[in-house]
């Protein structure tokens, strides 16, 4: 089983080993898609993958130590608005986005995390999030 989630952990968390001490507790494995960690707080986008047990396990670990919110946004592109410029294929942090062969923007929604970047980096406006 797999399941993305965002994470959010407090300032007096941050400098704490808390992804690898959930990998430890709880015998998830986690692969960090995109990490943004500031004074403040610390932002994560986190695939978890084994049972839906393991991964229960993790997501009530990792509750204790910041915010969880699963990822159930998808993009969804406006195929009459598109004219396939390629601007928001730069900005997907996990490569959800990609362009074919034949110079077409093709999108792999079930891979999408949700992060809107390619939705604003759109000068036709021709991606939507979808909930």
């Amino acid at each position: 089983m797999r399941k993305r989630i965002y994470y959010w952990t407090a300032s007096e968390h941050i400098n704490e080993p808390v992804i690898s001490d959930t990998i430890l507790n709880t015998g998830v494995k986690i692969n960090i898609l995109k990490a943004k960690v500031e004074p403040q707080e610390a932002f994560l986008i986190l695939e978890l993958f084994g049972s839906k047990e393991t991964i229960e396990k993790a997501l009530d670990y990792l509750s204790k130590f910041g915010e969880v919110e699963e990822i159930s946004k998808v993009i969804k592109r406006d195929s009459e608005k598109c004219v396939h410029c390629g601007c928001c294929i730069t900005q997907c942090p996990i490569n959800a986005i990609y362009m074919d062969e034949e110079y077409n923007v093709v999108f792999k929604e079930e891979e999408c995390v949700g992060c809107k970047n390619c939705m604003k980096a759109c000068p036709f406006k021709a991606i939507e999030i979808i909930e």
